[in-house]
């Protein structure tokens, strides 16, 4: 959650140890899991019951919308530090959508109770999230109006970024993306085809604005990429 230049949780030790009273840190280190899943594993499910609130640890995942009569949506990446289950808290907490793994990830998993209490008794820990929630809220927005304004190319063009900006790029090529979403995820997200999405892909690369190395994209003119979205 990072596109808009915020700085993404990147470790819950250390967020407990900046934001909460000395009481309440022990209590989150004990309570606190750790659980792998797999690739294409879900981590929970549309309707499940939020009994847990989830962080990402290392991995990344996908967060899809149940859209009825078969149908859904990719509408959010998470990667490193990202907090996963917070739209299940409410009266009758129950997940709104579900997530699934990309590729091998570990999630620290806390209890909603002990979640909530630490919000309560923790105003540093409270304002943190507040602040989090509100500007996740504020980038879906954004993706909604994205999604009517923009044209197909520019729609794909935007989900790569967002690749860019929440998984980051590869350690060994700076101008290839870390992690590329598969195709059938790039059309989702983008509310297009996957045709649309191969041709919108080789497109870019005949205008010399991308690489396709396999199934992975490198980004040859991110500054003319990032223009081709600006003004929405």
């Amino acid at each position: 959650m990072n596109e808009s230049g915020t700085t993404p949780l990147t470790s819950l030790d250390e967020l407990i140890r900046q934001h909460c009273y000395p009481e309440w840190r022990q209590m989150l280190r004990e309570k606190n899991q750790r659980i792998t899943f797999a690739k294409g594993q879900a981590i929970f499910s549309t309707g499940q019951k939020a009994s847990h609130m989830y962080m990402v640890q290392s991995g990344r995942v996908k967060v899809v919308a149940d859209l009825g009569k078969g149908a859904s949506r990719l509408i959010r990446l998470a990667g490193k530090g990202e907090v996963l289950g917070h739209r299940g808290i409410g009266d009758e907490p129950s997940y709104t959508a579900s997530a699934f793994a990309l590729g091998p990830v570990e999630m620290n998993v806390i209890p909603m109770p002990l979640f909530l209490s630490t919000l309560k008794a923790n105003n540093l820990f409270c304002y943190h999230f507040l602040l989090y929630f509100a500007e996740e809220m504020r980038q879906l927005d954004q993706h909604l109006r994205d999604l009517m304004n923009l044209d197909v190319g520019g729609r794909v063009v935007k989900v790569l970024l967002l690749c860019r900006a929440t998984f980051g790029m590869d350690g060994e090529d700076p101008r290839k993306l870390a992690f590329t979403l598969p195709r059938k995820d790039i059309a989702s997200m983008a509310d297009t085809t996957y045709e649309s999405v191969v041709r919108t892909l080789a497109a870019l690369k005949q205008q010399g604005l991308i690489d396709l190395v396999g199934k992975e994209v490198r980004l040859r003119k991110p500054k003319v990429l990032e223009k081709m979205v600006e003004g929405d």
